[in-house]
Parts: C-alpha cells; sequence; structure tokens
C-alpha cells in the first residue's frame, strides 16, 4: 500500500515574525512562493515485449536481444503488460486528480500512459515528452554482454573503467546525460505546472534520475540504490509538496498494486 502522508497540513513553520505580521500571511505567502507541482506521480511503464526478450536472451546467452530489426521506440506492451498498467490506472483513480499526464513517446509508454488513462475519469491530457525517454544505447543496443563481449571488447572494458553511471556509448548518452534533460523539465514543471498533481510514464533509468536530482543524489547514492532496486513494470515513484520544507519529498518509491511475477524458468 502507497504512504501517502498528509504532508503540508501540520507542523511548525517557524517563526517569521519579523517577516511577516500573522501566521496566516506566512502561510499565505509560503504557499504563493511555491515553484513546484503539489504532487507527482512516475510511473515505469508495463512489461514490454523487449524486457520479456532481453531476460530469455540473457538467460540463453545469446549476443543480441532482437533479431527482426524492430526499433527500440517500437517496442509493445506484452498482454501481461496491458493488465498492469489498467490495473495501476485503477489504483491511481483512487488517489489522484491529474491534472496532466506525460509520456515518453515510445510505444511501451504511450499504450501504458493510455490503459492509465482509460480507467480515469473527467480524462487528463496526454502530453508527449521525448525528455522522459528512455536513455539511449547507442551502438550497444539491444546487444547483451556478450554480445558486446564479442562486437565491442573495448567498449565493455572502456565501460569498466568508467563505471556504469559515467559510461556514455558511441551514439548513446550516460546517466548525467539523461540527468540534464529531465533537468530541463522539471524547470517545466516549476514554470507552468505549479500547485498541479502531474504523471509521468517514463522508463526505469529516467524514473532513477529523477530521484537522483529531486533528493542531490551524488554517482555512489545513485549505484547503491540502482543495485539494491530493480525498477518494476508499472511501478509508482511519488513525490508531494511538503509545504515546511518547501520542497517535493518522497512518499513511496517503486511501489506496485499487482501481484510480482516468478522469475523465468
Amino acid at each position: 500500500m502507497l504512504n501517502f502522508g498528509n504532508y503540508g497540513t501540520h507542523g511548525t513553520l517557524g517563526n517569521f515574525g519579523s517577516y511577516l505580521n500573522s501566521g496566516n500571511n506566512v502561510i499565505m505567502s509560503i504557499m504563493n512562493d511555491q515553484k513546484w507541482p503539489d504532487q507527482l506521480v512516475i510511473v515505469r511503464h508495463g512489461q514490454s515485449e523487449r524486457n520479456v526478450a532481453k531476460e530469455r536472451a540473457v538467460a540463453e546467452r545469446k549476443l543480441d536481444v532482437w533479431s527482426d530489426n524492430l526499433r527500440d521506440i517500437d517496442t509493445p506492451l506484452t498482454a501481461l503488460g496491458r493488465e498492469q498498467a489498467t490495473a495501476t490506472g485503477r489504483f491511481l483513480r483512487e488517489r489522484f486528480n491529474f491534472d496532466m499526464i506525460f509520456s515518453s513517446p515510445y510505444l511501451r509508454t504511450i499504450q501504458t500512459s493510455e490503459l492509465i488513462t482509460a480507467q480515469i475519469s473527467g480524462t487528463p491530457s496526454i502530453m508527449f515528452e521525448e525528455r522522459v525517454r528512455e536513455i539511449e544505447f547507442g551502438v550497444l543496443d539491444g546487444l547483451t554482454r556478450d554480445g558486446i563481449q564479442k562486437l565491442y571488447p573495448m567498449e565493455l572494458a572502456r565501460r569498466e573503467r568508467e563505471g556504469k553511471y559515467w559510461y556514455r556509448p558511441p551514439g548513446g548518452e550516460s546517466r548525467p546525460d539523461v540527468a540534464l534533460r529531465i533537468h530541463s523539465f522539471l524547470g517545466t514543471l516549476t514554470r507552468e505546472y505549479r500547485r498541479k498533481t502531474v504523471l509521468v510514464v517514463c522508463h526505469s533509468v529516467v524514473v532513477l534520475i529523477f530521484r537522483r536530482l529531486l533528493e542531490r543524489w551524488d554517482e555512489a547514492k545513485y549505484m547503491k540504490v540502482d543495485a539494491e532496486d530493480e525498477i518494476l513494470n508499472c511501478s509508482i515513484t511519488a513525490y508531494r509538496y511538503n509545504l515546511e520544507k518547501r520542497k517535493l519529498m518522497l512518499d513511496c518509491f517503486n511501489t506496485v498494486c499487482y501481484q510480482k511475477l516468478p522469475e523465468l524458468p
């Protein structure tokens, strides 16, 4: 169950007497200064065909995930992924009234967004947002570790030397590269969606980058959480604006509202 606290309605705001004359004026001033949405909910897409293919390719020690040249952006949800998205939509419907939904323009995130939205009354708009798209894998796209070792052994060695966080494959992105575009997107939220409730449907790396920026992680913290928690399909990560601290505070992380799948045999 999600832990959605009642942030912003209780607590001591501190002594602002020298700044304004009354407590009510203090509260109104702080609310007027609020630059963040009231609530920011981030959902990873449902299980995709590529998720399943990747697990099997790794298990079978194949060199690549796809053999039919399907672009990553065109990867659809599985039947299970559609069920996950529908269940997530019903769950969110009871807890939020979204003003706007932003979706990565990849097919799996578009389908997830549409299935979630279908469960919500007073359907909010869906805006396709390229800044929350999947990390770009460049020449390594679709390759397993065995495939990289065979085709790009020097890149595998460079990745191990530089580390997962900083490594940028040829034609691709590093985690800090993704952070730059998510930072830009957060700027849009502060300018145009103050005191709104916003849903973002995106990808696993992007979920962690949101946390890295909003909670000011360094590389070590990012890698620690990355190693500890696989971002689950259709998992929910939610932030709520804290009036006292005047920033978005984490409510829940990587929470799902459906039964998790058993491991592949």
